[in-house]
């Protein structure tokens, strides 16, 4: 840190800008896909911001029209579990209840992306499938406030993207 900028103020406020674009300090993956979903959606003529009813870096806003879409993406947990997210285990993901209940109620169409081991690849989750999936109990609330997700209870074959633009293709 220079001293220089620390003393004027200028570099502490830099850093937390970055935090809060960043999201959650160490959770690459999910800052890779932010950073990767922006520059395919910038050539594709749209844009995308933080979700500003949401106030998480995991909900990002994108400029479609009619109606704008949210993408409520997670990380693999097994990042916070195991060293290595390599390691072949099943994907692992938590959404926050107040976040679905936000998303329920605002005037958008909405998707939960779950990475699972890198910024490009993972599953797609319609919002019929997430309320679904929670009615039915295959998404459990945990005491923590968030839906447990196993990759058990995803359907490989229909919700499983293995590009960007085959997310985007699916969303757009």
């Amino acid at each position: 840190m220079n001293n220089s900028k620390n003393r004027t103020g200028h570099h502490i406020v830099i850093e937390i800008e970055e935090f809060q674009l960043r999201g959650r300090a160490g959770d690459v993956l999910s800052d890779d896909f932010r950073n990767q979903l922006r520059k395919a959606l910038e050539s594709r003529g749209l844009t995308m911001t933080r979700w500003a009813q949401g106030g998480s870096p995991d909900l990002a806003e994108l400029s479609t029209s009619p109606k704008r879409t949210v993408l409520y993406h997670k990380s693999f947990s097994g990042r916070s579990r195991y060293k290595n997210l390599n390691t072949g285990l099943p994907g692992f993901w938590g959404l926050r209840r107040n976040q679905l209940t936000r998303l329920e109620s605002a005037d958008v169409r909405w998707f939960a992306v779950l990475l699972l081991r890198s910024p490009t690849a993972g599953y797609l989750l319609t919002s019929a499938e997430v309320i679904s999936r929670i009615d039915d109990g295959s998404f459990r609330l945990n005491k923590d406030g968030d839906y447990k997700i196993s990759e058990s209870h995803l359907d490989v074959v229909k919700q499983r993207f293995q590009s960007l633009q085959d997310l985007l293709d699916r969303i757009l």
